[in-house]
């Protein structure tokens, strides 16, 4: 659920929103009352939702969350962790374009802003914060799933369990995630370098001047191919 940027984000064009109960409250009372109030409520139903079915601790998948890392620490304090997962600017920009979310911004600089933000948002937490920060490269995941899982769950203090990798024997809730994965019966690296399919030679330059200094910071060792000249790639 998008709660925090439906909550306190920037508004959206929403033709009934002058019938919903949060778009109706965010004109009458201020951001510090919706927190307090509303956010305090949110987190007491995952509470109440997580003991019901057994469990110490909730976790919400979510990659806008980034972007509100002092909202959930005003809410939850210092009890929580951040699990950041980053992939190359190439492929994750060729997935913005072949996904056809409505929600992502128009156009490549809008998509380059986009990426930029949510990378740099997690990156400035975890200097703050490096306990409760765990840098998860998705290239890293999909090319050895079970070892870096493993790695994730004795970092947040649980025990890997193998149906973790068997994500789709379970139906899932309609949502609003990639439509590939419910047609995916394990982890797998074919998506590694699709951007060589699905983006321009215009497309592979921009990205490559504007975000190759930010990626090296994920990839100082340069270990996954991530931005190479057009010509050395074609």
């Amino acid at each position: 659920m998008k709660f925090l940027a439906e909550l306190v984000g920037p508004p959206r064009k929403d033709p009934l929103g002058d019938v919903r109960f949060i778009a109706s409250a965010r004109r009458f009372v201020s951001e510090d009352d919706l927190l307090e109030i509303i956010g305090k409520a949110f987190i007491t139903l995952h509470e109440r939702v997580a003991e019901r079915a057994g469990k110490p601790r909730w976790a919400d998948k979510n990659p806008g969350n980034v972007l509100y890392v002092d909202k959930w620490e005003r809410l939850l304090g210092g009890g929580w962790l951040l699990i950041h997962v980053v992939r190359n600017p190439l492929d994750t920009l060729a997935s913005m374009k072949e996904s056809g979310f409505g929600r992502l911004p128009p156009g490549l600089r809008g998509r380059l802003d986009f990426y930029r933000s949510h990378l740099e948002a997690g990156f400035a937490f975890g200097e703050s914060h490096p306990d409760r920060y765990r840098l998860l490269l998705y290239e890293e995941l999909v090319s050895s799933p079970r070892g870096t899982v493993e790695g994730l769950m004795s970092w947040v203090g649980e025990t890997f369990e193998p149906a973790q990798l068997r994500f789709n024997d379970l139906p899932h809730e309609t949502g609003i995630e990639d439509p590939k994965v419910a047609a995916t019966s394990e982890v797998h690296a074919d998506s590694l370098g699709r951007w060589r399919e699905v983006l321009s030679e215009a497309e592979i330059t921009e990205i490559g001047s504007e975000a190759a200094e930010l990626w090296a910071t994920v990839d100082p060792e340069g270990r996954w191919r991530s931005l190479q000249c057009p010509s050395s790639v074609r």
